[in-house]
């Protein structure tokens, strides 16, 4: 899987980023041009495939190796104001020349996923049965209670990156 979220996950400095600058209203720094797609993949679709290998053990066996993945895949942008309407906050997105360099931005600098095509096909998986935009609902709620509006954080790679 490519980037893996939820709520039996122990990784949550993906969504984080856009949370920690929207409760904060600072700018969110997106590598330009902000449409780069990306899968993110709930925790629970990931071992759902990965028990699917017992829908056909043989064609696991043989194939070896599958993409584990959603097929929902969101652009940069797109997941940042889905993260404001989910915070209530104002979106403020500043897109900067990728050859500054990531920063503290959590993903590439490009596009990032996988198909899950191979599974669903050889090995009858469904697919991914979560969707981001409903999951940041419990997740904003999570953010919170793991005490997300009041750490520290320091945006001064933020604003090295924006050119302030």
């Amino acid at each position: 899987p490519q980037y893996i979220y939820g709520e039996k996950s122990n990784k949550w400095t993906y969504i984080d980023w856009y949370f920690d600058r929207l409760v904060r209203g600072e700018t969110l720094p997106i590598p330009a041009p902000g449409t780069q797609k990306v899968s993110l993949t709930n925790s629970a679709d990931v071992a759902s495939l990965l028990a699917s290998v017992l829908n056909d053990e043989a064609a696991a066996v043989e194939q070896t190796f599958f993409n584990c993945g959603t097929d929902e895949l969101c652009e940069y942008d797109e997941v940042a104001k889905l993260c404001a309407e989910v915070a209530g906050t104002e979106l403020n997105i500043q897109h900067y020349d990728v050859s500054l360099g990531k920063a503290k931005f959590p993903f590439r600098m490009t596009d990032f996923y996988v198909s899950p095509d191979l599974a669903k096909s050889k090995l009858g998986w469904d697919g991914a049965k979560n969707s981001l935009k409903d999951d940041l609902k419990w997740y904003f709620e999570s953010y919170k209670a793991r005490g997300g509006m009041t750490k520290d954080i320091s945006f001064d790679q933020d604003k090295e990156v924006l050119g302030a």
